[in-house]
Formats: C-alpha cells, structure tokens, sequence
C-alpha cells in the first residue's frame, strides 16, 4: 500500500497518490485485501485532483482534495445505477449538495418548492452537472462531525480533463469498473495522499 493511512475495516480500498501537495494529478489505484496483504485490482488511472492540489486543511475557499482516509459508503449520479453495490441514487433536478453554512451544511437535499437553502451558488445543483455527475462515489470527508466551513461536496466522479474544485475526477469507464467493484460488506475507503 503506497500511503501509510489507516484502512479500518476495509477490504477494498482505493489509494489516490499524487507526487506533491502541489500537483494537480495523481494516480488511482484499486486494492483488494488478501491473505498476506493487499493486491492491486486492475491497472493504475489517471486521475485530476483540485486545482490547489492536496490538503490536509480544506476548506470552502481552497480548490484542495483532502488528504487522509475515508469511507466510501454512497454514490449517485444522472445516470441509472452502473451495477453498484452501495447505496445509489438516481439524480433529479430538485437534488442538491450543499455548500451554505447552516444545519445543512455538507449534505444531501432534494427540494423543489421552497427550500430551506439556496437554490444556486454556493451549492452544487447536481443534475445539472455532466458530465461530471453522470456518476460520483462520495467521499465521506467532512460527514460525521459535520464542521462548518471545512469543505464540503468532495466525490469521485467523471473526468473532463481539467483540475476540480477538490474531487477525485477519473474516466466515466474506469469509474463505472470501480463503482461496480465497491461493495459495502467490504467497507471500502479511499486514502488520498503523496508518495
């Protein structure tokens, strides 16, 4: 395993490795766990991280993908479940990340009418993001204890070839293996880091 973090309970991990902090590329690689260790699943993909690169402190106003180890327990996406194991939801347009300060803050919401929150900037209308959001693991950062302005909305998602706001962005194909992959009885992680 290339990153020193901690994997928990988990048979199957994905490990993010970029050479620097400062690097807006790194490499993304599944693990399955075996008898005598971990062996890698399928090759090495290229994948775009946030523009600032890596961080061990994100935040709503750093473009960072945060560094340690996470827990993948959900996904989404405009399209239909690629095959996925882990809970999955279908994407409409009243489906909403948000990113406002407030109760809600780092969460899912779906709301058409009057919602509790603003229906735009700073929070990410999901739907209406692809092909970024045809399909997205969330990587479980900044879930439980939610803190307030430590960032929010980091996931795994499609590619389009350009540095992300702080997500993990790899080719829709290889995300659909991955994702086809990640079963929850396996406790997946992702450890995000530089070696």
């Amino acid at each position: 395993m290339p990153l020193p973090y901690s994997t928990g309970t988990a048979t199957q991990v994905i490990t993010v490795v970029a050479s620097s902090t400062r690097s807006t590329t790194a490499t993304l690689q599944a693990w399955d766990k075996v008898a005598n260790g971990w062996a890698k699943r399928g090759g090495a993909i290229s994948a775009h991280i946030g523009s600032q690169g890596m961080s061990t402190a994100p935040s709503e106003s750093k473009s960072a993908t945060p560094i340690g180890s996470f827990t993948l327990t959900r996904a989404f996406g405009a399209n239909g479940n690629p095959g996925t194991g882990v809970p999955y939801t279908v994407t409409t347009y009243s489906d909403w990340w948000i990113s406002q300060a407030g109760s809600l803050y780092n969460t899912f919401q779906r709301c058409s009418g009057s919602c509790p929150f603003t229906q735009g900037d700073p929070n990410e209308h999901l739907r209406a993001i692809t092909p970024l959001y045809n399909y997205a693991v969330v990587i479980d950062y900044n879930i439980s204890p939610v803190k307030q302005g430590a960032g929010s909305a980091f996931f795994l998602h499609v590619t389009d070839g350009k540095a992300t706001a702080g997500c993990v962005a790899i080719p829709q194909a290889s995300l659909v293996s991955i994702m086809q992959w990640l079963t929850p009885l396996r406790n997946p992680r992702i450890l995000i880091g530089v070696a």
